[in-house]
């Protein structure tokens, strides 16, 4: 099931294949580089949308709201219903009452194949066969919310995995949806203890990828995060300072200038990288 075609919502159909056609008239330009590679890349998501469409992946692509095939009828909106004497009867699917699709108001970004059916929407049993019964996690949509999950041990194991510092500043943040905050506010967390460490030492004030050059530098660490006696630990010097500085150019510098929008998606991959960070820091030589 793919659903990852990222095309705001508010596009119809007509739309997305006037959208498709305006991007390939203008191709070559007169464009810098930066410019066609977004033409290039904006194209290529528009036509996975339309070929989304006409797999009936998605019915519809308007205000808000998907129209995704029902994964317990494979969208053919009937339900095989054997009887007492093995004759076949096929009445309307249990969940989607016919219409071969369900209707989510969502964005696509929010949704997941639920991971207990494997997204076919069928409950199974110990021997692995279909029971008939809807899956008890989905209710045989074949899917799931994400941000519509409550606090779950699933969601819980999430926070559990990260640094406990990245947990106390992030956590709040974006759990109100406020995602580009959540991150933004643990990279300033990694800056602000490195900045100390470096502070008690020296007496320097600096700050970002100044601050990270300085501290993790390969000749004369300040913070040693490997066995500079080794070419290895020497490689492991460098490649951190240049993750810890790259965090700083690429992502929290970014953040605080100016006013970003990411995904809740995103804003995991991030918050994980700023953990990895701030735990490399607490296992520093």
């Amino acid at each position: 099931m793919e659903l990852d075609n990222k095309i705001p919502l508010e596009f119809s159909e007509e739309d997305l294949r006037f959208l498709a056609w305006a991007m390939d008239f203008l191709e070559g330009g007169p464009f810098d580089s930066e410019t066609d590679k977004q033409r290039k890349e904006t194209t290529s998501r528009v036509k996975k949308a339309l070929t989304d469409l006409e797999k009936g992946v998605i019915h519809s692509v308007d205000s808000g709201v998907l129209y995704i095939s029902c994964a317990f009828c494979d969208g053919n909106g009937s339900f095989p219903d054997i009887l007492s004497n093995d004759e076949i009867e096929t009445e309307p699917c249990p969940v989607c009452k016919g219409k071969g699709h369900n209707v989510f108001r969502t964005s696509s970004e929010n949704i997941l194949k639920c991971r207990f059916c494997g997204g076919d929407g069928k409950s199974w049993d110990s021997s692995g066969y279909a029971t008939g019964e809807v899956c008890p996690v989905c209710y045989g949509t074949g899917i799931i919310l994400f941000d519509q999950l409550p606090e779950s041990p699933e969601n819980g194991f999430f926070w559990n995995l990260l640094h406990p510092i990245i947990t106390r500043v992030s956590k709040s943040r974006f759990d109100s949806k406020q995602y580009a905050d959540s991150v933004e506010a643990a990279f300033k967390e990694v800056n602000k203890v490195i900045k100390e460490i470096v502070k008690t030492d020296n007496g320097e004030e600096l700050d970002g990828a100044p601050l990270m050059y300085k501290a993790f530098s390969p000749k004369q660490p300040i913070i040693r995060v490997g066995d500079l006696s080794s070419e290895t630990g020497r490689n492991i010097q460098q490649g951190y300072m240049q993750m810890y500085a790259g965090a700083m150019i690429g992502i929290r510098n970014p953040k605080a200038h100016e006013n970003i929008v990411i995904d809740r998606t995103r804003a995991i991959h991030l918050l994980t990288l700023a953990s990895l960070l701030m735990s490399k820091l607490d296992e520093r030589v």
